[in-house]
């Protein structure tokens, strides 16, 4: 059984940013947006279909095909530790301790929403074919702040926002999180508690030079341009969320970070 850990958390806080850091490690390989959570489901649901018409251990079939896939999944990855990206890992954390782990271990990158919106609508100003704008003027909607953001919020933040909140509530020492700013300012430390939490050695890491080796190959599927772009040195370059979302929004969106009690 290969050493698989999981990346998570919410869009743009990060990830890809953590990930490419990581990478540099050789022992390393951390995987940009995997289908691997999706394969589980899929299967499953096949799966119960097959029950329909023949007679055969369903559950203990479908429990040694689980816990083998992950392992064929990554058979080309010569690598001891590998570390698979996918947004809805915290809330299948019953089916990791199923199939591939007792003691899963889920590094959630995090970002305050408002910050994460407005993340979003500056890759919308410079995306003049972006999709939010056309699905609002599919649905007759002004393509204005107020309905960029609920639309970001409610087709993009929401489920990994959930996700993340599902894991929290039940599953809170499996996760270690990860705060955006903490990835900027404080990138040695945040290695250290990553490395510590996964129980693998520590690795001297640069930060002069950072390649992306976490990019999406099809990031026009989820919508926009560059939406999976960092920038090889680390510092933070985003616009005040205040100030962009006004009074109204911002609140709305705070609340969620409340709910989660990561701002204290």
């Amino acid at each position: 059984m290969k050493n698989i850990f999981f990346l998570s958390g919410i869009a743009r806080s990060g990830s890809t940013l953590l990930g490419s850091i990581l990478n540099q490690n050789p022992e390393i390989f951390v995987s940009p947006t995997s289908p691997l959570m999706d394969l589980f489901c899929v299967t499953e649901m096949d799966y119960n279909k097959l029950d329909l018409q023949y007679t055969f251990d369903k559950d203990q079939s479908l429990a040694s095909l689980h816990k083998s896939l992950a392992n064929i999944f990554y058979s080309h990855v010569d690598k001891p530790y590998i570390i698979d990206k996918h947004r809805g890992w915290p809330k299948n954390i019953d089916q990791i301790k199923k199939t591939m782990a007792d003691d899963p271990k889920i590094i959630c990158t995090y970002r305050p929403v408002a910050e994460n919106i407005v993340s979003f609508l500056k890759l919308i100003n410079n995306d003049p074919n972006n999709s939010v704008d056309k699905q609002l003027r599919s649905k007759g909607l002004e393509c204005n702040t107020y309905n960029r953001a609920m639309m970001l919020w409610y087709n993009y933040s929401s489920d990994p926002y959930e996700s993340l909140k599902y894991g929290l509530e039940h599953y809170r020492k499996h996760l270690l999180i990860v705060n955006y700013d903490d990835i900027i300012e404080d990138t040695e430390n945040q290695l250290a508690r990553i490395y510590t939490f996964l129980d693998i050695p520590q690795y001297q890491h640069t930060f002069d030079n950072i390649h992306n080796t976490c990019a999406e190959k099809k990031d026009d599927m989820w919508g926009f341009n560059d939406l999976h772009v960092i920038r090889n040195t680390l510092n933070k370059t985003s616009d005040d969320p205040k100030q962009v979302l006004g009074k109204h929004l911002y609140e709305f969106f705070t609340n969620f970070d409340r709910e989660l009690k990561l701002l204290d």
